[in-house]
């Protein structure tokens, strides 16, 4: 079953990649204050793909340098994995987070080089499990609250009901499916 939830999500990189392939270059897609969030339901699992800007979840998208961005770098990276603080199901679904992994070439002290580093993103992949999928009716996105520099959250998922685009802001956070 995981492995349909991972196809699904899958899909939804697909599309968005197809996108990508748009007269849109490179710099238009990169927004600061925008991030993507993906989300696939498939029986009891909840699977969810988050991109944010660095400039979004920590101020800047440089590697960090400093001791100071050292370190908030380090407390956003817990913050995001925290996944049980940045999303909540509704209490009858009985979801519990059962991983959750934070990418972001900002977290590699070494001196190779990961990618863009003037461009940094953060991307986390979280893993839930509910014990009553039927009650999964939403979900209430506290990324904002979190994560105030971050202005909106466009949306691509996979239900139950079918598929579905949103965007999400600090004052319409929740996803309803």
């Amino acid at each position: 079953m995981e492995n349909l939830v991972r196809t699904a999500l899958a899909g939804l990189v697909v599309t968005g990649s197809l996108l990508a392939v748009s007269p849109v270059s490179a710099a238009e897609k990169h927004a600061h204050g925008e991030g993507e969030l993906k989300l696939a339901i498939e029986g009891n699992k909840v699977v969810i793909e988050l991109t944010a800007p660095g400039s979004d979840i920590v101020g800047f998208e440089h590697k960090p340098s400093l001791d100071a961005d050292r370190k908030a770098v380090a407390a956003a990276a817990a913050m995001l994995k925290d996944g049980g603080a940045l999303f909540a199901f509704p209490d009858k679904a009985g979801c519990k987070m059962q991983e959750a992994d934070v990418h972001s070439e900002m977290l590699h002290d070494d001196k190779h080089k990961h990618g863009d580093g003037d461009h940094a993103e953060f991307e986390v992949h979280y893993s839930f499990s509910c014990a009553t999928p039927s009650a999964l009716t939403h979900v209430d996105v506290r990324y904002f609250k979190a994560f105030p520099r971050a202005h909106e959250l466009e949306v691509q998922m996979i239900t139950q009901k079918g598929q579905g685009a949103a965007e999400l802001t600090a004052s319409s956070s929740r996803l309803t499916f």
